[in-house]
């Protein structure tokens, strides 16, 4: 339980603790270890996986890649990345909800080779602790593979808040749920780090802050 409570709460807290002592700032030297912290809670929680749970990794989704790995990584980046958050972000700007524009404007200082580091980030810890260790442990505790997800996603979406304000939180959520019902389905992280990766570092450093 304090592992599942680390994994869901620990990046939005740590990100609120961000914006409290280093705020907009693009000072790398004060900005690294706030992001490594967000690593070291990714290995304890895999730690706690092999070492305290003795599961193998295959228990939250982690596997050797195949070749339908990559498939789908391309299928889910261009069926989130280009079809389903243009869309949501579109209703979400109707709608009188602001957009990313808040949020990115800080990052777009930051070198180009920091941006890419900060989108593998993404890929791979968000994926590893709120679809693979979250929808596993929450479906055990509420004993619904639904449940859990849910759970998960709403989790998910929440833990975006205190960077990107209130305004993409409708994207966040339905890119969560796509790429949570994945999961359940294929149960292929792998898949899933990969387009998120490459979907945040396209946003993060070949388009422009409104694009």
């Amino acid at each position: 339980m304090a592992t599942l409570l680390l994994a869901l709460f620990g990046p939005p807290l740590l990100a609120i603790v961000g914006r409290r002592t280093v705020g907009g700032s693009t000072d790398l030297a004060r900005l690294l270890p706030l992001d490594l912290t967000l690593w070291a809670i990714l290995g304890v929680v895999l730690w706690v996986v092999v070492r305290v749970e003795r599961q193998p990794l295959a228990s939250i989704g982690l596997g050797r890649p195949r070749w339908s790995t990559f498939a789908w990584a391309m299928v889910l980046l261009v069926g989130i990345s280009f079809v389903m958050v243009p869309v949501v972000s579109r209703l979400a700007h109707a709608a009188g909800l602001p957009g990313y524009e808040k949020g990115l404007a800080p990052l777009m200082h930051l070198p180009a080779w920091y941006r890419v580091f900060l989108a593998v980030s993404a890929g791979v810890v968000e994926e590893i602790l709120y679809r693979g260790y979250a929808v596993e442990r929450l479906t055990t505790l509420t004993a619904s593979t639904w449940r859990g997800a849910t759970l998960a996603v709403i989790v998910f979406t929440l833990a975006h808040l205190p960077v990107w304000g209130i305004g993409p939180l409708p994207v966040f959520f339905v890119a969560g749920a796509v790429a949570t019902a994945f999961y359940v389905w294929k149960r292929d992280l792998v898949a899933l780090m990969i387009a998120h990766a490459l979907g945040d570092a396209i946003g993060l450093v070949w388009l422009p802050p409104g694009g």
